[in-house]
């Protein structure tokens, strides 16, 4: 297993270097809204370029759970945050707590950034199973009362099931969201932009927001684009 890992980390990209920005919408929808002392939950963390943002804004006061799936991305993560003692990092798949472990499907040209649990890359195309992986649910992993303040979620995809497996502690804590999802590959993955929207908004009583702090986005703008660009990036609080 070991030697399968070596020989996958090999094809990983080395972490963005600090003064290079990762994804600078996100980091700066991040900076603008992260506290010190706040308890973040990094899922689909890849090899840690978010998570390093999460530590710096929480400091010594906060804690940052960074879940990757894929565990040669999650030994670049371990290694990466050895003597961080604010980070800790989870080897496991996000999803709705209906199982224990998830097949892992390859991404685009095995990019490690799409790797996924859906069977399909982000152009809806079918691609290979090549690993099982643990799975948890945040309601699972967070226990009655525990604080949780911000959840990045960016899972390829299974942003619907990695919300709907979440569903008790957002009621609880009412974390700000940041999620990722693009409604023209939603259909590829079991759920829809509306039923995304349905979710996160009628139920458990967000209202969405663009990168920007432009919003609230109503429903028909975040499920059919009216009036907006094709958009990635969404806050919920």
């Amino acid at each position: 297993m070991r030697a399968v890992l070596h020989r996958l980390l090999g094809r990983l990209p080395l972490p963005a270097a600090p003064s290079e920005p990762y994804e600078p919408e996100l980091t700066a929808a991040i900076e603008r809204v992260v506290l010190r002392g706040w308890s973040c939950a990094d899922v689909g963390a890849h090899v840690g370029n978010i998570t390093e943002t999460l530590a710096r804004l929480i400091d010594r006061e906060g804690r940052v759970v960074a879940f990757e799936a894929h565990p040669a991305n999650a030994e670049v993560l371990r290694d990466r945050f050895r003597r961080n003692r604010v980070v800790e990092v989870v080897n496991a798949a996000v999803g709705d707590g209906s199982a224990d472990r998830l097949a892992l499907y390859a991404g685009r040209h095995d990019n490690s950034t799409e790797w996924n649990v859906l069977g399909h890359d982000v152009e809806g195309t079918p691609t290979r199973q090549v690993l099982e992986v643990p799975a948890v649910s945040l309601d699972g992993w967070y226990p009655p009362g525990a604080q949780l303040d911000f959840v990045k979620i960016d899972v390829e995809g299974a942003e619907y099931a990695t919300l709907r497996g979440a569903r008790e502690t957002l009621r609880a804590h009412h974390p700000v969201l940041w999620i990722e999802h693009g409604r023209t590959q939603s259909g590829y993955h079991g759920a829809s932009s509306q039923d995304l929207w349905d979710l996160v908004c009628g139920e458990l009583g967000y209202r969405l927001f663009t990168a920007d702090g432009d919003g609230p986005v109503p429903r028909e703008e975040f499920t059919v684009g009216r009036g907006r660009p094709m958009m990635w990036n969404w806050l919920a609080r």
